[in-house]
């Protein structure tokens, strides 16, 4: 017998290794924690467009202590009739093992939504080797309101759904506790965990039938609610100071969309941006909910930089007064003096940047568009405003061999921002990339829980003869060689005693290094909370 749900309950689940997943690896001391800002966005929706009374309730696995009996108390406690799940790639399998937890202990009558890219490019995955009843296909407010409003599917444009009923479960929400506990794989327990017969696999997404919010003149970004700060207790998430120098810190996102067509990225090209007016008062409403920092997360803020430009000048005009930064990266071309001299006014002190490679070729492989003394003049630029620099380069391109990943090293050195971070060129569902790679048949494994940028796995076939080995090579080597390059220890050692930051780098150096056994990160402090 499955306990009644409650037909005004949606409930949102953050799988357990999303920010676990790099813990012993050369970034692990820099981990990030944070609340979901699409659930955030998803709740006030819900709450503030669709007035139906809903409630929203979250679980965050990330940051709880034995997540799996935690998240079976959650589900029966709350017994909502709306689950949302949003994953990325390696997160896939234990994605599965929520669905059917929740649907063994709630029943059918649970309506399972999967959303992000991975589910809404690989959909017959989901709604055949997973418990999923629809998939929310890109932005989905208004969409994933539609669900939570009772609408059938066949009448919610910008779904992808299940309109047979031939699956069966394999295994109980008990057992998969049990298994999890003891320490086996998700891939394990989920890999024959779900019998499906032929499925009926419906759709009504096509052009246009879903018009994403901003990009016509009836719209806009600005009719989007600010997001539900009473969602998460933000104080559960500190980060490291090399993330967040203020606590608590909240993502925060202007824009949507990307124009540009870099074939590692799966980003809507779609761009569309808050107008600055509506920035600001988004900004006062994050501070009165306690925010003591912004991380912006656009894909791209500086598309247009005189809206940057206007953003900073209002914050200074409005008396803002808070730490902000752009670690998410911008692009070296879409920066000046200008904008980098009023954000630093208005409280940002750190700025990232994707350079990702040091040889043209390699850059060009990855269609990123950039010209390399661009990167050059964009971080001199920076630095000469003694803003903090983060910069991102990336082994494994297409046009990557051993030559040009030892050229990145040294264009990394001689960039010599405040913090380097490489990662491997992963071909990930639903990027160019992995559609080039899948029809050359250079595609090894579809093993998600794999698919880690800071991993080097036998994931394909690179198209230069780069094996897994030789890029976790490059990889350590980026990171011996750029932090303990004599020149940068000296320039980093006295910028760092003349701003008060030398124990706090020394202490990340250390976490760096030995990272493998000191797997020390801000989950430890979180967990214990």
């Amino acid at each position: 017998m499955y306990p009644k749900l409650d037909e005004k309950k949606v409930c949102f689940v953050t799988p357990p290794s999303a920010f676990s997943a790099y813990t012993g690896t050369a970034i692990n001391a820099a981990t990030q924690i944070y609340p979901y800002l699409s659930y955030q966005y998803l709740s006030a929706w819900l709450k503030e467009k669709i007035k139906m009374g809903l409630k929203t309730r979250v679980l965050d696995m990330g940051i709880a202590p034995d997540p799996w009996p935690l998240l079976g108390r959650f589900l029966l406690r709350e017994k909502p009739k709306y689950l949302g799940l949003s994953f990325t790639t390696p997160l896939f399998y234990e994605a599965k093992l929520i669905g059917l937890i929740a649907k063994d202990l709630l029943g059918p009558e649970l309506v399972l939504i999967h959303g992000n890219v991975h589910a809404s490019t690989l959909y017959e995955e989901s709604l055949t080797e997973t418990m999923c009843d629809v998939i929310v296909k890109g932005e989905g407010e208004v969409t994933f309101g539609e669900i939570c409003q009772g609408k059938p599917f066949n009448e919610i444009l910008g779904v992808i759904y299940r309109a047979d009923d031939w699956r069966k479960q394999l295994i109980s929400a008990e057992e998969i506790i049990s298994r999890r506990v003891k320490g086996e794989s998700c891939y394990d327990i989920a890999k024959n965990a779900v019998f499906s017969e032929e499925p009926d696999i419906r759709s009504t997404i096509y052009w246009g039938s879903r018009p994403y919010i901003g990009s016509s003149k009836n719209n806009s970004l600005d009719d989007l609610p600010f997001p539900d700060m009473e969602l998460y207790d933000i104080y559960r998430y500190k980060n490291p100071d090399i993330i967040a120098h203020g606590y608590p810190m909240q993502q925060v996102e202007t824009s949507r969309g990307c124009p540009f067509t870099c074939n590692f990225c799966s980003s809507e090209d779609t761009y569309r941006a808050m107008s600055p007016d509506y920035v600001i008062e988004l900004y006062k409403y994050l501070i009165k909910c306690g925010v003591k920092e912004f991380r912006l997360i656009d894909d791209q803020f500086l598309i247009n930089i005189n809206r940057g430009k206007v953003i900073a000048q209002k914050m200074l005009e409005n008396n803002i007064t808070i730490s902000w930064n752009m670690a998410n990266g911008v692009r070296a071309d879409r920066v000046d003096r200008e904008f980098l001299e009023l954000a630093a006014r208005s409280g940002c002190y750190q700025v990232g940047g994707g350079y990702e490679s040091g040889d043209q070729e390699s850059l060009d492989s990855i269609q990123k568009n950039l010209d390399i003394e661009k990167s050059i003049e964009c971080m001199k630029m920076i630095k000469e405003l003694d803003i903090e620099t983060v910069g991102f380069f990336m082994f494994g391109t297409p046009g990557d061999t051993e030559r040009s990943m030892q050229k990145t090293i040294d264009f990394a050195k001689k960039l010599m921002p405040d913090f380097a971070k490489v990662t491997v060129c992963i071909p990930f569902p639903d990027t160019r990339l992995y559609a080039d790679y899948e029809k050359r048949g250079l595609i090894l494994s579809k093993k998600w829980d794999d698919y880690n940028i800071h991993k080097a796995a036998r994931l394909f076939k690179h198209p230069n003869g780069l094996t897994p080995e030789i890029l976790e090579k490059f990889y350590w080597k980026f990171y011996r060689e750029f932090y303990l390059n004599p020149r940068y220890l000296w320039w980093k050692g006295r910028k760092s005693l003349r701003d008060g930051t030398f124990f706090r780098n020394a202490n990340l150096a250390k976490k760096l290094f030995f990272a493998k056994i000191i797997p020390d990160s801000p989950l430890n402090w979180a967990l214990k909370k």
